[in-house]
C-alpha cells in the first residue's frame, strides 16, 4: 500500500497568465509547499529538456498547450542545417487538471557521433521558440565522466532553487532523480512549476533519468509524471514503459525501479518488475552496476524507519541486487543524506564485498532529521546534491550541502573478484585444466569494459586486463566485467597461480593443470545438445543436418595438451607441419570405438583441438552419446545425430 498522504496547510490556486510571446499559454502556481507556501516564477513550459541520451541520439521534448508544426534544427557546428519534426501527443485536460489539454512534442535526432556536442533550436510553425544561441548537449560516449543525484525536491523551495543553481553549475553528463519530484500532489501544475521551471536551465544542457516517488502517484497513479518524460523503453513489459527502465553509460549500467504500484504488484505476483530487473542485471557486461529507486532499502530517520515498502525493497529487491553484485543504490523518501556501510545478504560487510546504499533526499523538501542506526557510515541532516565521477576502475562520489561545502565522500573500486571454482574449461565448464587448454573465468570486476581480440597472434592484454600464471602472460581472447576467456600456456603443468590483473587491482587464485583433460565445445548454451562437429564440408551436424554411417566428421574441442611440435599460446596453429596431440586419441559414438584419422591442433586457429574419426558403420539412425577418449581420460558427453 501506497504511504498516507501528509496533511496539507492551505488550498492551492490555478492563475491564468495570459496569452504571451508566440502565442503560448503559461501557467504558474501560488503552490502548495510541503509545509510551506511560496510563489513561483512563471512557468517555462514552452522550453525543451533532454531525455534519453545514448551515444547515437537523444529525445527533446517540450510541452505546451498550443498545437503547430514543431521542429528542432541541430548540427555539430551553429549551423543547425540538420531538421527533424517533432510527434505530437496530447496531454488530455484529465491529466492536466487545468480545465485545457497540453501537448507533449518529442524529437527524435538519431544517427548522432558518440561524445559529441551538438547545438539546437525548437522551432513552432518555424518560429523560435528558444532565440538564445545557448542550447546544446553532448551525447554519451567512452571516457570519463560526471554526474549528478538527488530526490526529494519538488517543493519550489527557496532552498530547491538555491542547489539548481549550484547543479546547473557543475555541468553534468546527466542527472539522476530518485523520485518526489513534484509536491505534494504529483500534480501536472506541480510539475510545471515545481519541476520543469527549476530545473529548465539544466534539462536544457543534460538528460534527466528520473524516477517516481510515493508523492508522484498522489495523482492519478503517477499520470503527469508519464506524460512529460520520455525515457528508456528497450525490452520493459508494455503495460509498465516509463515506470522503470536501464540504459548504459560509457562503462555504468544505470537501472531506474518504481518502487511504488510496479513494485507492489510485483511482490503480490501480478508485475513483470522483479523478474524484468534479474534479467536486465544477468545481461548487462558492464564494470558499474549502479539501481536507484525511491524507497531505500535501510531507512534510518524517525520519519520512514519503519516504512513498509521499504521493508518489501529488503525482501525482494536487495537479494536481486545481491545476485548481481550490485555496487552502488541511490533512493530518497528520507529528506537527508544517509551513507551506509557495504551490505550483502542483509547484513553490513567489509568495504568492496557488498552494496554502497545512499539516501539523497535532500532536494528542496522540508528535511528530516537523522536518528543513530547501525550500519550508517556518514549522515546529515542538510540540503543536498550527490556528485558521481567515473573513471573507468574508480567510481568516487561527493555529497554537498546548499553552501557547497562536501559533507561526504567515498571512492569505490573494483577490484576483482574470482573463486577457485570459477576458473574453468572453456568448453566442459568442469575445473579440468591442460597445458595449452582454453580457459574461462567467471567473477566480477574482471575488465573495465567488453573487448574481444579480433588478429592472432592473440594479444597480452584487453581492455586494462591481463593474465599470468606462475609469472607467465597468458593469450587473451575475449573480457567483460564478469567472463575472461585466455589460453594456458602449453608447459605449465601441476599446481599454479593464476593472477587476474586490472586497473581496478589484481587478484590469486590457486588452479590445477593436469594432462589431459578433454573437454568438446557445444555451440550454444545448452551444453551437449548442439556439439562443435562438423561435416566434411564444414556445416555444423544436428538433428536436421545429421552425420550418416561411415562419414568423416570434425569434432572440435580443447584440452589435448603439450603437441609434437613447438608452438606458443596465442599463436595460430600450422597448416604445415600439423601438430598432432601426444598420446592415443580415439571417439566413442554410442560406447563404439572410433579411432582418429587425426588430433590435434586445428590449423588457423589458437588453442582449438580438432579430431577427426568415422562415424561407425553398423549404427541406426539415432541419437548417441559421443566423447573423445585420450590417453584414458574420457571428455564431456555431447550428442551426435545420425541417420542411415
Amino acid at each position: 500500500m501506497l504511504p498516507s498522504r501528509k496533511t496539507l496547510t492551505a488550498p492551492g490556486t490555478w492563475i491564468v497568465a495570459g496569452l504571451l510571446g508566440a502565442g503560448l499559454w503559461q501557467f504558474f502556481q501560488g503552490p502548495l509547499n510541503f509545509r510551506a507556501a511560496a510563489q513561483t516564477p512563471a512557468l517555462p513550459a514552452r522550453y525543451p529538456y533532454l531525455q534519453n541520451m545514448r551515444p547515437d541520439g537523444v529525445t527533446i521534448v517540450w510541452t505546451t498547450p498550443d498545437t503547430a508544426v514543431g521542429t528542432v534544427r541541430y548540427s555539430a557546428n551553429q549551423n543547425l542545417s540538420s531538421t527533424v519534426t517533432a510527434t505530437v501527443e496530447e496531454i488530455p485536460s484529465s491529466v492536466t487538471g487545468l480545465g485545457i489539454s497540453y501537448y507533449r512534442y518529442q524529437a527524435e535526432l538519431t544517427g548522432l557521433s558518440p561524445g559529441t556536442q551538438y547545438f539546437y533550436q525548437v522551432l513552432m510553425d518555424g518560429q523560435n521558440l528558444t532565440p538564445a544561441n545557448d542550447l546544446r548537449f553532448r551525447t554519451a560516449g567512452a571516457g570519463p565522466f560526471m554526474f549528478l543525484a538527488f530526490g526529494d525536491s519538488g517543493t519550489g523551495s527557496p532552498e530547491q532553487a538555491q542547489l539548481a543553481q549550484l547543479m546547473f553549475q557543475e555541468n553534468p553528463a546527466l542527472v539522476l532523480h530518485v523520485g518526489d519530484i513534484a509536491y505534494p500532489d504529483g500534480t501536472f501544475g506541480q510539475f510545471l512549476s515545481n519541476y520543469l521551471s527549476v530545473y529548465s536551465p539544466l534539462m536544457r544542457r543534460a538528460p534527466f533519468f528520473p524516477v517516481p516517488g510515493n508523492h508522484d502517484y498522489f495523482t492519478k497513479f503517477a499520470a503527469p509524471y508519464l506524460s512529460l518524460h520520455a525515457p528508456p523503453t528497450q525490452e520493459v513489459p508494455a503495460a509498465d514503459r516509463g515506470r522503470y527502465y536501464s540504459f548504459d553509460w560509457d562503462n555504468v549500467h544505470f537501472v531506474a525501479l518504481d518502487t511504488n504500484t510496479p513494485f507492489l504488484n510485483a511482490t503480490r505476483g501480478n508485475g513483470g518488475m522483479l523478474d524484468w530487473l534479474d534479467n536486465d542485471l544477468k545481461k548487462t557486461r558492464r564494470l558499474w552496476r549502479v539501481v536507484y529507486f525511491h524507497h531505500p532499502v535501510n531507512p534510518t530517520s524517525g520519519e520512514h524507519e519503519d516504512d513498509e515498502t521499504s521493508a518489501l525493497v529488503r525482501q525482494y529487491i536487495e537479494p536481486i541486487l545481491d545476485r548481481h553484485s550490485v555496487q552502488l543504490v541511490f533512493s530518497g523518501h528520507d529528506h537527508n543524506y544517509q551513507r551506509d556501510e557495504p551490505r550483502r545478504g542483509g547484513l553490513f560487510v567489509e568495504p568492496g564485498a557488498g552494496t554502497v546504499n545512499i539516501i539523497t533526499g535532500g532536494g528542496g523538501a522540508p528535511l528530516y532529521t537523522v536518528t543513530p542506526h547501525i550500519g550508517v557510515a556518514d549522515a546529515e541532516t542538510a540540503f543536498h546534491y550527490l556528485r558521481g565521477e567515473v573513471q573507468g576502475p574508480s567510481l568516487t562520489l561527493r555529497a554537498f550541502r546548499i553552501d557547497g561545502v562536501n559533507i561526504d565522500g567515498i571512492t569505490l573500486s573494483a577490484l576483482p573478484v574470482v573463486s577457485r571454482e570459477s576458473v574453468v574449461n572453456a568448453a566442459s565448464f568442469t575445473t579440468a585444466l591442460a597445458p595449452g587448454a582454453l580457459v574461462s573465468i567467471f567473477g566480477r570486476e574482471l575488465a573495465t569494459g567488453q573487448a574481444q581480440a579480433s588478429t592472432l597472434p592473440l594479444p597480452m592484454e584487453l581492455s586494462g586486463t591481463s593474465l599470468t600464471i606462475n609469472g607467465r602472460s597468458l593469450p587473451v581472447l575475449y573480457v567483460s566485467h564478469t567472463q575472461i576467456n585466455a589460453q594456458l600456456p602449453f608447459d605449465v603443468q601441476g599446481a599454479a597461480t593464476l593472477r587476474i590483473t586490472t586497473p581496478g587491482g589484481s587478484t590469486d587464485v590457486p588452479v590445477v593443470i593436469s594432462e589431459p583433460a578433454p573437454a568438446i565445445f557445444s555451440t550454444t548454451p545448452d551444453l551437449g545438445r548442439s556439439p562443435a562437429v562438423t561435416h566434411a564440408n564444414g556445416a555444423l551436424i544436428s538433428p536436421s543436418a545429421p552425420a550418416q554411417p561411415g562419414e568423416t566428421v570434425s569434432i572440435y574441442l580443447t584440452g589435448l595438451g603439450r603437441p609434437n611440435g613447438e608452438i606458443t599460446a596465442g599463436q595460430a596453429a600450422p597448416f604445415v607441419p600439423l601438430l598432432t596431440a601426444r598420446g592415443p586419441v580415439e571417439a566413442q559414438v554410442g560406447g563404439v570405438s572410433a579411432p582418429a584419422a587425426f588430433a590435434g591442433l586445428a590449423p588457423g586457429f589458437a588453442g582449438l583441438y580438432q579430431v577427426n574419426v568415422q562415424v561407425p558403420r553398423q549404427l541406426p539412425t539415432g541419437t548417441y552419446g559421443l566423447r573423445i577418449v585420450d590417453q584414458g581420460v574420457s571428455s564431456n558427453l555431447v550428442d551426435l545425430a545420425v541417420k542411415q
